[in-house]
């Protein structure tokens, strides 16, 4: 309500300066006119901050009663944008005039949705240093398999939010993501994290350009490197293997980025990173939730942590491919301690969203490497992965890297057959002398 009414008072406000401005029958001085101009932006910058407060107040109330009612509000469309013709030509025409002035060694300006193409291995690893690493980002051996193929960008990546030592935001130069590129394990002993490959663009080009040799690094000493080598260093006090992948050396591959620093929150509308609609979702709850803390309210999503000291636990042995359902917070709440963790599991507010809704298992995770110690960690519990459910980051200023989201057995449940299909199968079996023809 307060919010409305300094609303209504700004715009008020606004209309009445305006109007006198276009009334007045003399020329105003120069100083005037300033002043005048000046007062006119502020009021309208300011009633677009409290509209777009009291946007994000609403569309809190509405989640909060989807949230009530068991019903999912993830986003069906992707969080990025892809370019039409006219923007990729106007971006290209950019892109030669920042060639007349000058890039960054390898720069490319990627964006969401265009064709590149990796470099053979030879020459990315002209561009590494004696660690393997370009700007401490490693190029993990996982990704050789990739190098000469082509796929798409599905999104830079300027910025990351530190999970590991939780100093913020973290900015980061030169790199994206692309289509199904996931790292799977194989040269960290299996480490099933999954995550997101992250790509110097130096170690990319697009496939009309003319073939030239990347920059190299100032130590590089390609030639000698030993990738799977290098994906280990040994303990010298608990005499253990470590293992260094691209997620350990991560706030080593960043620097410092402030949150009040608006120009993180352009860049991702301006290069496609997230569409015009979840961008202005995003501010307004972040609006929202300056506004309640601030005056001491309750920020968005509101968990309420659980009681009990030991955490309830189920097995149910569910394999990839099968169907479930999210329980619904209220559920999954039940089973929380009082730091919202469920045997250790953070239950996160990125998982809220998806509450209620209906996936399939993609895998079930046993171990992967901590990113702070380095170490290999084997899970007691082991988690559940679900097709299609990764972190948005709307809560993060849009910051995070696509990750798996981990869940317990327990904040699932089965979805049973229909017994239409049941009773097809059935029928099946006698028909075709007991094989079935469904794949």
């Amino acid at each position: 309500m307060i919010i409305a009414v300094v609303a209504l008072g700004g715009l008020i406000a606004l209309v009445w300066l305006v109007s006198e401005g276009l009334a007045a029958q003399a020329p105003w001085p120069l100083v005037s006119r300033v002043l005048w101009l000046t007062g006119c932006l502020v009021l309208l910058c300011g009633d677009a901050a409290v509209v777009l407060m009291l946007a994000g107040g609403l569309i809190c109330l509405h989640r909060d009663a989807l949230e009530t009612r068991g019903l999912p509000y993830a986003p069906r469309r992707p969080r990025e944008w892809r370019a039409g013709p006219v923007v990729r030509g106007i971006r290209a025409a950019l892109r030669a005039l920042g060639a007349i002035k000058g890039r960054r060694p390898g720069q490319l300006e990627l964006r969401p949705g265009e064709l590149v193409e990796v470099r053979q291995l030879d020459e990315i690893l002209e561009t590494l240093d004696d660690r393997g690493t370009r700007d401490s980002l490693p190029f993990s051996p996982e990704m050789a398999a990739l190098c000469g193929r082509q796929a798409r960008v599905l999104r830079r990546v300027d910025k990351v939010y530190d999970w590991i030592f939780r100093t913020g935001l973290r900015r980061m130069q030169d790199t994206v993501f692309l289509e199904g590129s996931r790292c799977d394990g194989s040269a960290h002993c299996g480490c099933q994290a999954d995550c997101q490959m992250l790509w110097k663009e130096v170690w990319l080009q697009r496939p009309a350009t003319r073939r030239e040799r990347p920059a190299a690094s100032v130590t590089t000493s390609a030639p000698q490197l030993d990738l799977y080598r290098l994906t280990q260093r040994v303990d010298a006090k608990a005499a253990e293997p470590l293992f260094v992948c691209q997620m350990t050396q991560l706030p080593s591959a960043t620097t410092p980025l402030s949150w009040r620093d608006p120009r993180h929150y352009l860049r991702d509308l301006l290069t496609g990173n997230v569409r015009a609609g979840p961008f202005v979702v995003g501010i307004a709850i972040v609006l929202f939730n300056s506004a309640q803390r601030r005056s001491g309210g309750v920020r968005f999503p509101m968990r309420c942590p659980g009681k009990s000291r030991k955490s309830p636990h189920a097995v149910l042995d569910m394999k990839p491919g099968e169907l479930v359902r999210i329980k619904s917070k209220r559920e999954i709440e039940s089973t929380l301690d009082a730091d919202f963790r469920n045997w250790g599991l953070w239950f996160d507010p990125e998982m809220v969203r998806f509450c209620g809704g209906e996936h399939r298992v993609l895998m079930r995770v046993n171990r992967q490497i901590d990113e702070k110690s380095g170490k290999m960690i084997t899970f007691t519990n082991p988690c559940i992965v679900l097709e299609g459910v990764t972190a948005t980051g709307e809560y993060k200023a849009f910051a995070l890297l696509n990750e798996r989201i981990y869940w317990r057995e327990i904040w699932l449940e089965r979805v049973p057959a229909e017994p239409a299909q049941v009773s097809c199968l059935a029928r099946e079996v006698p028909a075709h002398n007991g094989r079935s023809v469904s794949s």
